[in-house]
């Protein structure tokens, strides 16, 4: 097509020239919409800590169908419990039938089915369960983990994490929030991105520590206050800023490599299980997996079929 707009026509008619163009006009919006089935406009994710072992998960897709659709899926490596969703249509809400089924690898697969969506009608989906497996223990303290990976494009992807009173936030944030704020009762994180792209993935990671008492919200005089003492020990200079970026890069760089180099020294003395792999670093099988798929795409492991689980080597 490009080649053909770019040539100078030689000898044809206007009227079939014309005839091209409608055509081409017809078609072309067909071809890119047919790569997937659903146009994904905003995808988020909502975190609620209930306490330390379980989670509320809300997921909401806002998305437009290119063809009929009465059914979603999402796949998730935790539990899911009393789950439930509703369909917005913008002047009604519909219930939506879910169901939940354990697929290979111990990952959970959660069918939505609901009224049929035609082609072009906008609807929002909202599911709510309980999960656990997503917080852990690591040197005394908890740990909120978390891996999304998209596999079509999707408009603004939007995450929270509420965290209740009685928890202290731990540095470094992975990646660092684009919001924080607090209130009496609880502290919340948020992250958004703009225009995902089909193979964009994000993993988070937050921290948390012994029980703090809220405080009323501050005052502004408190964040100047704040920001003063901060320019203080620092040494109130840029330099004292650049350090403390690459400190804060080392330590998330070191915390990332920490799981890794347990793994690989348990590799070093024979294949393991995946699952076994959990129990000796006491972590969560779902964190196992996030880190076993990095290091497997970064070629340091590979991971072989075996019954419900995944036998991991070092390679060679």
């Amino acid at each position: 097509m490009p080649a053909a707009e770019n040539q100078k026509p030689r000898g044809r008619k206007p009227a079939l020239i014309g005839l091209f163009l409608i055509l081409s006009l017809i078609f072309l919006p067909l071809v890119s919409a047919g790569e997937y089935d659903y146009e994904i406009n905003a995808y988020g994710v909502y975190f609620e800590v209930i306490d330390q072992n379980s989670i509320r998960e809300t997921v909401e897709i806002d998305l437009t169908p290119y063809t009929n659709l009465s059914q979603y899926v999402i796949y998730t490596a935790y539990p899911v419990e009393n789950a439930s969703a509703v369909l917005d249509l913008g002047n009604r809400v519909e219930k939506i039938n879910v169901t939940v089924r354990e697929v290979l690898g111990g990952t959970n697969a959660v069918y939505m089915t609901f009224p049929t969506l035609r082609e072009g009608q906008s609807a929002r989906i909202g599911l709510t369960f309980t999960t656990r497996g997503m917080i852990s223990e690591n040197g005394g303290n908890e740990q909120f983990t978390y891996y999304i990976k998209f596999s079509q494009p999707v408009g603004v992807f939007h995450m929270q994490l509420l965290v209740p009173r009685g928890y202290a936030i731990l540095s470094p944030i992975i990646p660092s929030p684009d919001r924080v704020e607090s209130s009496t009762d609880r502290l919340l994180l948020e992250w958004k991105r703009s225009n995902v792209r089909p193979g964009d993935e994000f993993y988070f990671i937050v921290g948390f520590s012994g029980e703090i008492t809220v405080p009323k919200p501050p005052s502004p005089w408190l964040y100047v206050g704040i920001f003063l003492a901060g320019l203080l020990i620092g040494g109130g200079s840029v330099y004292g800023y650049i350090l403390y970026r690459e400190r804060k890069r080392e330590e998330e760089l070191t915390h990332l490599r920490s799981d890794e180099e347990r793994i690989l020294a348990l590799l070093r003395e024979g294949p393991v299980l995946q699952s076994e792999l959990a129990q000796k670093l006491g972590v969560s099988k779902a964190k196992v997996s996030i880190i076993l798929r990095e290091m497997e795409e970064k070629g340091l492991i590979t991971r072989t079929k075996e019954g419900r689980t995944y036998r991991v080597f070092l390679k060679e």
